[in-house]
């Protein structure tokens, strides 16, 4: 099973069909959603993309999974990645330009990551140079698409074994062992803040 709770909507992804849950009431929705799947389908394995994401949808989607690990005793095996870590290991294989527009949630505001420096700036959409070759998140918010083009929105699905990429309609199929992940009986939310020291 496949969970993306770093998108304005919680993605699930399992054999059998895709569930987008709204942010707003995610506490109200996702662990009853997540316990009828298990109850189904009895996976043993769950992909998180994990950060950047809706504080609510972190901390939730991270409680949920925990309590059901928990409660099958370790059974699942649960495996985190965070889109920075997943698009960096796609720019190195050249899959993916340089520049990626965060969606940050806010209507004038986004994140320019530069995947050469390995920084980003927060900027306004009109300050941003849409001439560089960049790609945007897999986000379902018409405004976020209004502003830039849609064309070049990445999306993610995943099959088994494999995570399926697209963008700008060509399809790559990245092996789950290739990413080097290992697996965790627990997982925290990542929240995308840098740490101040007083």
């Amino acid at each position: 099973m496949f969970l993306n709770i770093s998108s304005d909507k919680v993605y699930i992804w399992t054999w059998t069909k895709n569930i987008f849950l709204d942010r707003n009431g995610i506490e109200n929705i996702l662990w009853s959603q997540l316990v009828k799947l298990y109850n189904k389908n009895k996976f043993k394995e769950i992909l998180v993309l994990n950060w950047p994401g809706w504080f609510t949808n972190l901390r939730v989607a991270t409680l949920c999974l925990n309590l059901l690990n928990t409660l099958q005793k370790d059974k699942i095996k649960i495996y985190d990645i965070s889109k920075i870590d997943l698009y960096t290991y796609l720019y190195k294989k050249k899959l993916i330009p340089r520049h990626w527009i965060i969606y940050i949630w806010q209507r004038k505001n986004i994140r320019l990551y530069d995947f050469s420096k390995q920084k980003y700036i927060t900027q306004t959409i009109e300050e941003t140079s849409l001439d560089k070759d960049y790609f945007l998140d897999q986000v379902y918010e018409k405004w976020y698409h209004l502003h830039l083009n849609n064309k070049l929105a990445i999306k993610i699905k995943y099959t088994e074994s494999w995570l399926e990429i697209t963008y700008k309609s060509k399809k790559t199929l990245i092996k789950l062992k290739d990413l080097k992940l290992k697996s965790l009986k627990q997982i925290q939310p990542n929240y995308m803040i840098d740490p101040k020291m007083n």
